[in-house]
């Protein structure tokens, strides 16, 4: 699996976890890591693309 997948899945089970505990300090804390995930995949996803470009 390439990173970006591996951050986007990762993200995903966060915010779903997130979700399903109580605790509001809990749930605002993986949902935030969830986000952060989510745009670290998006930004590796970028470089990637800018890399292979001549």
């Amino acid at each position: 699996m390439n990173p970006t997948a591996i951050l986007h899945a990762t993200a995903a089970v966060l915010v779903g976890a997130g979700l399903l505990l109580s605790g509001r300090g809990l749930t605002i804390g993986l949902i935030g890591l969830g986000v952060v995930s989510f745009v670290a995949g998006i930004v590796v996803s970028r470089r990637d693309d800018s890399d292979s470009e001549p």
